[in-house]
């Protein structure tokens, strides 16, 4: 097929149309786009007990509840990852929490700050996070930083969490990384309670969606669905845009466009032109699509093998499940995937994770749900844990090749369907 006909093709498409429609904005954050530093403010904000949100501690036990849940807990001390169970955590008492951004470090000649650093004195805490929304980490920074808080309160229990909007991990193996899946899964839940305020409910609604529409977009919503099918159904459309654009340089775009209209001359340097008008209608979502382009081939698979396929797209990795899973949610409790397959693009290659998820799990479930979680496990020989809320790995699949990773994903939901088939 020639460029040309991939780009009518593109143009044609009703799915494109209905997308490119349905991502205009009219909220103001969404418009004036968030930078790292007010989206710190939120943090901290949603993190103080004592703020106007109403939701008391439950962001930072959240936080610190998916901090627990990190492979990466077992480079801390014994003590650090009993304080970070879901059980210990659940049954703290933040009400005394301070909180502050950009707080420096105290360095002898250095202005450094912690993004967001919350203290209890009483408790001899402190929570620090460092937030990366669109950049990464500097050279020997989390080191630097963590020696620096540990200089400030020798006497006090450190907690570090890297939040990373990109799901990197960090340099030093003291700080845990957390990505913004967190985030945007705590704020659509509080957002679904019937007790949270609606002036709340706006609030967070309009920062989740902001940030989503850099982080990701939600399969649950119309525009999400059409990014998913764009991306699916144009792969070959969608790699022509990528060799046309510099990859995550937004403001190089009138210099792409220069490289176009001054270049050789043709019907693909039209269709390239062309091609061009459309990504700079809607940039942001067919950045969405570019990243999406990389799972079609999952999405193909796993659809040919499931009629109720469920799917929520992120930025680096993409959450599948199935409608019938949806029997052991609790709707008072959220609509976050009981059971689904986590896939993770890391280079050329794929990581493929089953996993079972308790959040929003109906409390008649959850005992029987553990079970078959440990059962599975020990099986696969990865350690069994005793955890009544959480996320669960069942099986994992790691640097597969793309068409082993189709095949391997259409594999281990036939294994999650046989292992839940007999809850009812």
């Amino acid at each position: 097929m020639t460029l040309e006909s991939l780009v009518d093709a593109l143009y044609a498409d009703s799915d494109v149309q209905r997308m490119l429609a349905l991502s205009t904005h009219s909220d103001a954050l969404q418009i004036c786009f968030p930078k790292e530093v007010n989206v710190s403010r939120f943090l901290a904000w949603l993190i103080d007990p004592t703020q106007g949100h109403g939701l008391g501690d439950q962001a930072i036990k959240s936080l610190l509840t998916r901090a627990g849940q990190s492979s990466h807990v077992e480079n801390l001390s014994l003590n650090d990852r009993r304080f970070l169970a879901a059980s210990n955590v659940q049954t703290l008492a933040f009400s005394s929490l301070m909180v502050m951004t950009e707080a420096e470090l105290g360095l002898r000649n250095q202005k450094r700050y912690i993004d967001v650093l919350a203290l209890d004195p009483a408790a001899k805490i402190y929570i620090a996070i460092e937030n990366k929304f669109g950049h990464h980490e500097g050279e020997d920074q989390t080191k630097t930083y963590y020696e620096a808080l540990n200089n400030l309160y020798p006497n006090y229990r450190g907690i570090h969490i890297f939040l990373d909007g990109h799901e990197n991990d960090p340099e030093h193996d003291q700080w845990i990384p957390v990505g913004y899946t967190w985030l945007t899964e705590f704020l659509t839940q509080i957002e679904q309670l019937e007790w949270t305020a609606p002036h709340v409910k706006s609030t967070l609604a309009q920062f989740r969606k902001a940030i989503q529409e850099e982080e990701e977009i939600a399969e649950g919503d119309g525009l999400g669905k059409l990014v998913t099918t764009v991306a699916s159904k144009h792969q070959e459309a969608l790699d022509a845009l990528h060799k046309i654009l510099t990859p995550n340089a937004p403001s190089s775009r009138a210099k792409d466009l220069a490289a176009l209209v001054n270049g050789p001359t043709g019907n693909d340097a039209k269709a390239n032109v062309r091609l061009f008008q459309l990504y700079a209608r809607r940039p942001q979502v067919w950045d969405r699509c570019l990243k999406e382009r990389k799972f079609a081939r999952f999405h193909r698979a796993l659809n040919e093998a499931f009629d109720d396929l469920t799917t929520d797209p992120r930025r680096v990795i993409t959450y599948f499940s199935l409608e019938e899973f949806e029997r052991f949610l609790d709707p008072d409790l959220g609509t976050l995937f009981a059971a689904a397959l986590l896939i993770r693009q890391e280079g050329d290659h794929f990581r493929i994770n089953s996993y079972i998820y308790l959040n929003s799990v109906h409390v008649q479930y959850r005992e029987p749900l553990i079970e078959i979680a440990n059962a599975e496990r020990a099986r696969r020989g990865i350690r069994k844990t005793s955890q009544d809320d959480g996320y669960f790995t069942i099986r994992r699949s790691e640097s597969l090749p793309p068409a082993k990773a189709a095949t391997e994903a259409v594999e281990q939901m036939h294994s999650l369907v046989a292992l839940l088939k007999d809850l009812h």
